[in-house]
C-alpha cells in the first residue's frame, strides 16, 4: 500500500465521472446519483452531480461552499485521493466520525480508486464507482 501513496501522491490532478449509488433502510429502491468530480492538488476538489439533481460542491483550501458536515466529507475524498487514507487503516481521524467503514478499491493500473464503498453508523450504505478517469 505505501507504493500507492507514493504513486497517488505524484498525480496532480483527476478528472472522472462517477455513480453514487445510496441504500437507505427505509427506502425500498437505492438512490442513485451521477456526475463529474475534478482533483487539484494539493487542494482543490469539485464534486458536482448532474443527476437526479444538478449541485455542485466545491473546495479550494479552507474556502467552501458547503457546510462543515460537507466539508469533512470533502477532506476525507482528498485524503483518499492523497493516499492519506490507503492502507490497513483506511478509517483516518475524519471518516470515523461519519462513517462505521470505509473501503477503496484501487485501480491497479491507473494508480487511482476505482471504487469507494462506506458504511454509516447506522448501516445505511453508499458506493460511489469512477469512470472515465483522467490522472496526470
Amino acid at each position: 500500500m505505501k507504493l500507492f501513496a507514493f504513486i497517488i501522491t505524484a498525480i496532480v490532478s483527476i478528472e472522472a465521472d462517477f455513480v453514487q449509488t445510496k441504500h437507505v433502510a427505509l427506502m425500498s429502491e437505492p438512490q442513485v446519483s451521477t456526475g463529474h468530480m475534478t482533483y487539484r492538488a494539493p487542494d482543490y476538489l469539485l464534486w458536482a452531480y448532474r443527476t437526479p439533481q444538478k449541485i455542485a460542491w466545491e473546495m479550494n483550501g479552507d474556502v467552501s461552499n458547503v457546510s462543515p458536515q460537507v466539508q469533512r466529507l470533502m477532506r476525507m475524498i482528498m485524503a483518499a485521493i492523497e493516499g492519506d487514507g490507503i492502507g490497513d487503516d483506511a478509517m483516518n481521524r475524519e471518516s470515523r466520525k461519519l462513517f462505521k467503514s470505509v473501503n477503496i478499491i484501487m485501480d491497479e493500473t491507473k494508480h487511482v480508486a476505482q471504487r469507494v464503498e462506506l458504511v454509516e453508523k447506522n448501516g445505511d450504505t453508499t458506493i460511489i464507482e469512477f469512470n472515465n478517469v483522467i490522472a496526470k
